[in-house]
This record gives structure tokens, sequence and C-alpha cells, in this order.
């Protein structure tokens, strides 16, 4: 488990965490680890970042989250293509112009939140997730098999993966 940290001063319970894609990105907003409030899979076409960008910013206008989670994307161990990696900064600088805290987490991070449950893979993790919060279990991708493209609707299961792992980070999970 990764060590606690003290919330925010301004935390509302509103964590937005998303996930960005090489078709686009998947958020989730939670009020608490039980409780999300809205998720969605955001499409565009390649080249159309701006869409993706403008779309992220009317999520920020319309929840006013406190806190923005994301992956890490430029460590030595990601293997973010450069246009994913730019989107990434640009959700960043735009949560930052709005006053909302910013979180990074790497991925080994969100694996040892997820550790205790016995899930080490992005499916794994999913599946855990859709059995904890009933409102995702009908989005749960099948099982991907080697070849496979990753199925849009993992970004959402990875996303809500964030949202929870900040909350381990905070000591607000069960």
């Amino acid at each position: 488990m990764t060590p606690t940290a003290t919330a925010p001063s301004h935390y509302t319970g509103l964590v937005l965490a998303a996930h960005p894609t090489s078709r686009g990105f998947g958020w989730v907003l939670f009020e608490n680890p039980q409780t999300p409030v809205a998720w969605s899979i955001v499409h565009a076409r390649p080249g159309r970042d701006q869409h993706l960008a403008s779309r992220f910013e009317r999520l920020l206008d319309r929840y006013e989250p406190a806190v923005f989670v994301l992956e890490a994307f430029e460590s030595s161990t990601s293997r973010r293509h450069p246009r994913i990696q730019q989107l990434c900064r640009t959700m960043l600088h735009e949560a930052s112009v709005r006053a909302v805290d910013t979180k990074i987490f790497d991925r080994e991070v969100i694996a040892a939140v997820f550790a205790e449950t016995g899930a080490t893979t992005r499916d794994a993790i999913a599946r855990i997730i859709a059995a904890r919060i009933e409102a995702f279990s009908y989005r749960l991708p099948p099982k991907r098999k080697l070849g496979d493209s990753e199925d849009a609707r993992q970004s959402l299961f990875n996303a809500a993966a964030l949202a929870l792992t900040y909350f381990a980070y905070i000591g607000d999970l069960d």
C-alpha cells in the first residue's frame, strides 16, 4: 500500500481521473471511493487532438473537480506516443489553469494498491473494479487475448483504477 497523505484543503470529494488512449480518453468522476458520479469515453479521429482537449476542458468546467488524477506518461518506462504525451500535458495545464490539484501515479503504485486483492494486470484490476462498483459491471470488456488491441472500455477501468489509487493515497479507501 502506498503511504498516506493529507487531502488538499479544498477537497470536496470530486476526483476526476482520465486515461488517454490512441483513440481518445476514458474518464471517471468520483465523489468518494464507492460513488462514481459520471463517466464516459471520448473518441476522436487521429489528428483531432484539439477536439480531445476541448472535451477535457468542458469536463473541468462542468464538474469543477477538486483533484485531477493521471497515470505517469513521461517516465523512462512509459511507452506513450508523443501525441498522447502532449494530450496529457495539455490536460495537466488545463487543470492547473483552473486551480485543480493534480496527482500523477506510476503504474507500479497503481499495481501496489490493487496487489492486496491479488490483481496484478489491468484486466484483473478491471474485474475487481467491476465487482466493487456495480455501475461499471456491465461495461467490463472481455479478457484481452494475445494480439488483440485494447478494448476502448478498458480506458474507463484504467481511469477508475487511478481514482481509487488516489483515494488509497489519501487514506480514504476501505
